[in-house]
């Protein structure tokens, strides 16, 4: 994470994205998803600013992890924790277009996933050139990249 916070969090904007993201992760660890990891994109990856003149509104994330059920319980897991698998309400939350794919599906389907993701986040939306995307796992230096967007916010220092 820290990282992807020197790489990209350079405004206030920014900032308050990756803030957002952290707090989304925390919910996850928190429901018990620890071992897995995230493909990050969207315009926090590009230089929004310059390419259209705006910053970038969300993150885009895909977590990839199993769920920590039963195979049985997977439906009620989900349903328990809805608001973390639902991207309309991660985004109002968490500033995070958030997916989810469970490595414990069949792995045609998890074969099919990845492909879709690969294919959705290696080139911009408007000018479909090839770009790259930011793989990190769910284990991380969240605590220590949320302390020093705490001190930046403190001292008003730039990132």
């Amino acid at each position: 994470m820290s990282a992807l916070r020197t790489a990209f969090a350079h405004s206030a904007e920014r900032e308050a994205l990756l803030l957002g993201l952290l707090d989304y992760r925390a919910a996850l660890r928190a429901a018990g998803i620890f071992d897995g990891f995230q493909y990050i994109d969207g315009s926090f990856t590009e230089d929004c600013e310059k390419l259209r003149g705006r910053p970038p509104g969300d993150i885009d994330v895909v977590t990839f992890a199993a769920l920590p059920c039963a195979p049985a319980d997977r439906m009620a897991f989900r349903m328990t924790h809805a608001a973390l698998f639902n991207p309309a309400q991660t985004k109002a939350d968490y500033h995070c277009d958030a997916y989810f794919v469970d490595l414990q599906k069949p792995p045609r389907l998890l074969v099919s996933d990845s492909a879709y993701w690969s294919g959705l986040f290696s080139h911009q939306r408007v000018t479909a050139l090839w770009k790259g995307m930011v793989q990190i796992p769910l284990a991380s230096d969240d605590d220590a990249v949320r302390l020093a967007l705490a001190g930046t916010a403190a001292t008003g220092a730039a990132p």
